[in-house]
């Protein structure tokens, strides 16, 4: 049977999505990656994945830096006893690792709880991660303060190595007059004068070099061959004790290996879903909707591996009631690509991946079973139609109720009539097994037997008749012509062979039924443009439905808001007043106020009460009302109207430039209640942070967010800002920008590795 890795060259889908895997093990879950054996692990699978990608739109990447594969590192360490300082390391990154992505994951809401089970399962290894950092330190060498005894011999080391350097140095003065070079050099690990051959009698000491000419030999002066001796002892000391502190740690690691490993396997598995995540994004791709109905829906699918500028979407559709697709059309029309679309796209889907559709639901498959392509094999000596025959032998007697077959050009190769009556019969036999299937072929009859089974459903790739051109466009429950007679005219086939073979066709028709098959196309053919234009007009008004409720829910929100920040401004007043009034109370009975003045302020404390706060988000505001803009809490008079921007004198002496649609018509405040400045400053700051986070906002909710923060930002003064609007679709981003691009007073840019890099853009205000 054909490999459907191979067929649907799955291969090159691994290599996009190893590109984004840090971790060892994480690169060795998606080399091995097949189709999963049942349809809990497709379903578990595909959630996980959704989780992730959700997480990565709204949060960013993972906490994830590079691992090492742990069952490696073990298995090393229990076969040599000893692991190098690199691979300690790697494990007690690891440590950090796990403990980055629970801190970093506990932070999210609920809404991620089968993310949040895998850290559960965590094993705290701190202890572990400290003592071998204790030891081993950033260069990967072992420390000093490892042990007692390797500080002393290392100390020692460095003592005798300055002696040397200094004996050295004192002994090219001594004997410099014998020496080629005044800088002693290092052979065979000693230091060593570059003594004059003729004056080598001169300088007592072992030789231990010549130099090519033979004018230079190489001496150790027998002044530094007893702290040469020593500094070797000292290294030799000091290697044993590093290779005795490194066996105590990889001892220690030994003793909780199924911890380290575990570890290793959870941090590896949210690598492989982040990298899968990542290359979901990449294709614009989403997760199916898995179903127990037997089903494959399919809708605007691409195929993932045709250039995205060139692809052309597909809807395809199977079921309970039409079991099998028949697909007719032109040579080079796009029928295999269909086939492999469909395959493809299940072949992921069921590797728990996700697939570039706008959206799908599909069932669980058993097998796919191919037979698509030139199968001529010239290692068994077989023709093209006997490979055909081989792989159709082998589908048919394995096929099930649970499976998807795909067939391109089933009966092909031989005689066509013959060919035919084997096409046919093979979907009969298929329609009996109750399995899914997807046959490209241009035989009439098959054509003919889809019209008259339940089911089977015709289908096509359509055809340009005016340029002579393929579409790629497929269409479902319509059957399709070859076209050969257009494109033999294209390409230059004389007329007279053309009249013949039409005047062939036609004969034919007349004792068949290809008159009927025409007729019923031309029906379906306008049936399926009339569907096409009521689902396009369909999906128009359901965005405008979508829109206006959005709005509305927009509206109803800031209305709520509205009222509710004037009257908590309102209670803050009265409050601020009721102080007051205690405070003269407290005066009076010292008697230092006059009793009218207690009179008159307690009026005006009841006038403030009896103040309602009433709506007028409709009214024409003018130069000389008073407003209230609910977002910074600000009120004022309108000095001016400059298009969409009014000016402001606020009550507390402040001017300030708004936007039109951020304020409303409030009442003029009565001049005898004595207004309290307020630092409007210090108000606006709350809640004004240094960075906006507008992840899964729609993009009208996110402009009205955006413009109150930055408003909120100029009030406050900040200097730098960030906006994080995450990866996704791109379309925050882009609104994000086409708001900065209109602001004067500031400039943007994308954010660095550590600022979120394209998921968040970086403001600064002039």
């Amino acid at each position: 049977m054909q490999n459907i890795y191979e067929t649907f060259e799955f291969n090159k889908i691994k290599e996009a999505i190893l590109e984004f895997n840090r971790t060892e093990l994480g690169k060795v879950f998606v080399e091995e990656m097949v189709m999963l054996p049942n349809e809990k692990d497709v379903r578990d699978a595909l959630l996980d994945l959704d989780e992730i990608m959700s997480i990565l739109t709204r949060y960013g990447p993972l906490p994830i830096s590079n691992s090492a594969n742990a069952l490696k590192l073990i298995d090393i360490a229990k076969k040599t006893a000893l692991l190098t300082p690199r691979d300690l390391h790697l494990i007690a990154e690891d440590v950090l690792t796990a403990g980055r992505l629970v801190t970093f994951l506990n932070k999210l809401d609920s809404n991620y709880s089968r993310s949040k089970s895998y850290i559960e399962k965590f094993f705290d290894l701190t202890s572990l991660e400290k003592e071998i950092h204790r030891v081993i330190t950033n260069a990967l060498t072992v420390a000093d303060n490892a042990s007692a005894k390797l500080k002393e011999i290392r100390s020692k080391l460095k003592l005798a190595e300055r002696n040397l350097e200094q004996k050295v140095a004192s002994l090219a003065i001594t004997y410099g007059s014998y020496l080629n070079d005044d800088n002693a050099t290092i052979r065979d690990g000693h230091f060593v004068l570059p003594v004059r051959t003729v004056d080598k009698s001169k300088v007592s000491g072992i030789v231990y070099d010549v130099s090519d000419s033979g004018a230079t030999t190489f001496i150790e002066p027998l002044e530094i061959v007893n702290i040469n001796n020593e500094i070797t002892a000292l290294k030799v000391e000091e290697n044993d004790e590093v290779r005795r502190i490194l066996k105590e740690l990889t001892s220690l690691c030994l003793l909780q290996e199924k911890e380290i490993i575990n570890n290793n396997k959870i941090i590896s598995k949210f690598d492989f879903l982040s990298a899968k995540a990542f290359y979901a994004n990449k294709i614009n791709a989403v997760t199916t909707n898995i179903v127990t109905e037997p089903t494959l829906d399919f809708y605007k699918a691409r195929h993932p591996l045709i250039d995205e500028r060139k692809v052309v979407s597909n809807s395809y559709h199977i079921d309970s009631k039409k079991r099998i697709i028949i697909i007719s059309g032109p040579n080079a029309g796009g029928k295999t690509v269909s086939l492999k679309t469909v395959g493809l796209l299940t072949l992921m889907n069921q590797c728990g991946l996700a697939i570039p559709v706008e959206k799908a639901s599909i069932s669980f498959f058993k097998n796919i079973m191919i037979d698509i392509g030139d199968n001529q094999s010239l290692s068994d000596n077989l023709s093209t139609f006997s490979a055909h025959i081989s792989q159709i032998a082998e589908i048919t007697n394995l096929v099930g109720g649970k499976d998807l077959v795909l067939f391109d050009e089933l009966g092909t190769g031989t005689d066509p009539k013959e060919g035919e009556g084997l096409a046919i019969s093979v979907t009969k036999y298929l329609e009996s097994k109750h399995c899914f299937a997807m046959i490209s072929s241009h035989f009439d009859a098959l054509k003919e037997y889809a019209f008259i089974s339940e089911n089977i459903d015709n289908a096509s790739m359509e055809f340009d008749e005016e340029h002579l051109l393929p579409t790629y466009h497929f269409r479902q429950s319509t059957p399709g012509h070859s076209y050969a007679m257009y494109v033999a005219k294209k390409y230059g086939i004389n007329k007279a062979i053309i009249d013949e073979a039409e005047k062939y066709i036609n004969d034919k028709d007349k004792e068949g039924t290809g008159e009927l098959l025409e007729t019923l196309q031309k029906q379906l053919d306008t049936a399926n443009k009339t569907l096409d234009a009521v689902n396009k007009e369909k999906d128009l008004i359901d965005k405008k439905l979508k829109k206006i409720e959005n709005d509305e829910r927009l509206l109803e929100e800031r209305k709520m808001n509205l009222l509710k920040d004037v009257k908590d401004e309102k209670a803050k007043m009265i409050e601020k007043a009721e102080e007051e009034i205690e405070y003269i109370m407290q005066q009076l009975n010292n008697g230092n106020i006059k009793l009218h003045e207690v009179i008159d302020l307690k009026k005006k404390l009841s006038d403030l009460r009896e103040t309602e706060v009433t709506e007028t988000f409709d009214e024409e505001i003018k130069v000389g009302d008073y407003v209230l803009m609910p977002s910074l809490n600000i009120s004022g008079k309108v000095t001016r109207i400059a298009g969409n921007k009014v000016h402001l004198n606020t009550s507390d002496g402040m001017s300030i430039d708004v936007p039109l649609n951020k304020i409303t018509k409030v009442a003029e405040p009565k001049s005898h209640i004595k207004v309290h400045k307020t630092n409007y400053d210090a108000r606006i700051g709350e809640g004004v942070g240094l960075e906006l986070n507008i992840i899964g906002l729609y993009v009208d909710e996110a402009m009205i967010e955006l413009q109150k923060y930055i408003d909120g930002c100029r009030v406050r003064r900040h200097k730098i800002v960030r906006i994080i609007h995450g990866y996704g679709s791109g379309a925050l981003r882009k609104a994000v920008h086409n708001y900065l691009d209109k602001q004067k007073d500031l400039t943007y840019r994308l954010g660095n590795a550590s600022e979120g890099a394209s998921g968040a853009t970086v403001v600064i205000f002039k």
